[in-house]
């Protein structure tokens, strides 16, 4: 054999795997398609690199939603807790922010992305870059892995062991683009159709323009699909140039993405005064109202809305802008209040790829073992990392189920160091 192990994949779980593996004793041989390692991790959190979240196992695996229970034994062997304490011993110490967020002292991805390059090579892997690979090679009475055939020369490389860490779709200019799941399809396994995960979406009303770069704080997002609620979240939320983004936007996208896919409506129902009752909030009015009897109701508003939402408000209404606040009538200012509690917009589609955080769907986790990541089709393949059917909540928790499960993968195929 030319090498223990291959590892397909620069990226965060791709080093990470090579790293340990190779610290193990194996031999190993990381590749990557671009002309460096990490390029799509140098650019996460906004160039921060969201680590990892401070949450327990629990809530970690909560989200991840159904499929989360497949991360337990990969959490387990290696926690958010074991990350942080792997990264002060490479030198990357962290620090905790709001929610639970863990990011590098230096506020600097790059700070992450050079010290895994140091990990992998300090503990012997051999690196190439600009190295795209083609298949798996199987062979045998069992199918089991033989080797790696490259794309770009069609040189073969012989190993008995291969972890898949190709990443998925999102952000394809760092490298993203799918090739593991062909890789992994052309060997028999199910491919969970791809998607994007954590993503911005289009809406259909044109006032969206206009509130370009509002954001607003602390509100409540309601999801209506075919007129019925199916979730909601609490947080911060974006207008764009096409629709709305945010975090909490975000967090509730993928079942968004999936109902819009299957052709069902989607509206959202924005709750600018959550912590206001229906009630509370018209007795708000009926003193706001009073205490401005001769104002403008467009004057007024201004105690009320973000400057950017007024011009839309007053359209909505039906309220003239020019109105004296002790003339507005009891069913505009009903009217008023139910739009405040209940402002829609209707989603078109989620924005593409090249804007998605994360892919949604991968290998089907009924083909991978979650106590080791290895293959139950090909003996001697093992995944780690968004190639697989597994994505969470934004906050930490990706960049977590990465190097969870490539610590796993790395330590499975050193159990079988001969």
């Amino acid at each position: 054999m030319d090498y223990d192990l291959v590892v397909i994949g620069g990226g965060a779980a791709g080093m990470l795997a090579a790293g340990r593996a190779a610290g193990n004793g194996l031999k190993v041989l990381l590749l990557e398609r671009n002309d460096r390692l990490g390029k799509k991790l140098g650019i996460t959190g906004k160039g921060r690199c969201n680590l990892t979240n401070s949450a327990d196992t629990e809530r970690f695996i909560e989200n991840f939603g159904k499929k989360g229970k497949f991360l337990y034994g990969a959490l387990t062997r290696f926690s958010n807790d074991d990350l942080v304490r792997f990264f002060a011993g490479i030198d990357v110490e962290t620090k905790e922010e709001r929610g639970g967020r863990i990011f590098p002292s230096s506020d600097k991805a790059s700070t992450v992305v050079k010290a895994l390059v140091k990990y992998a090579r300090s503990n012997g892997v051999e690196i190439r870059v600009s190295s795209r690979v083609d298949r798996i090679v199987t062979g045998g009475d069992s199918g089991a892995v033989e080797g790696v055939i490259l794309k770009n020369d069609g040189r073969a490389i012989n190993t008995g062991r291969v972890i898949l860490a190709t990443g998925g779709k999102s952000y394809p200019a760092t490298g993203s683009t799918g090739d593991g799941y062909a890789i992994a399809a052309a060997l028999g396994h199910t491919i969970v159709e791809p998607r994007q995960g954590l993503v911005p979406f289009d809406t259909e009303e044109r006032f969206v323009r206009d509130l370009q770069g509002l954001s607003l704080e602390n509100v409540e997002v309601t999801v209506f699909t075919g007129g019925r609620k199916t979730d909601s979240g609490f947080g911060d939320m974006l207008f764009t140039h096409f629709g709305v983004s945010g975090p909490v936007i975000l967090t509730m996208s993928g079942q968004i993405t999936d109902d819009l896919a299957a052709g069902r409506t989607v509206e959202l129902s924005i709750d600018l005064k959550p912590a206001l009752t229906g009630e509370k909030l018209n007795r708000r009015l009926i003193r706001e109202f009073a205490s401005s009897g001769t104002k403008h109701f467009r004057t007024v508003m201004k105690n009320l809305l973000p400057n950017r939402l007024i011009p839309v408000f007053i359209t909505m209404s039906g309220i003239e802008p020019e109105k004296r606040c002790g003339q507005i009538t009891s069913a505009e200012r009903t009217r008023l209040a139910g739009l405040l509690k209940d402002f829609r917009v209707t989603v078109k589609r989620p924005r593409p790829f090249e804007e998605a955080v994360i892919t949604r769907g991968g290998v089907d986790l009924k083909e991978i073992d979650p106590r080791t990541m290895r293959s139950k089709i090909v003996d001697g393949l093992y995944f780690c990392g968004e190639v697989i059917d597994i994505d969470g909540n934004t906050g930490g928790y990706n960049l977590q189920a990465a190097f969870s499960t490539a610590w796993l993968a790395a330590e499975a195929c050193s159990d079988l160091k001969t």
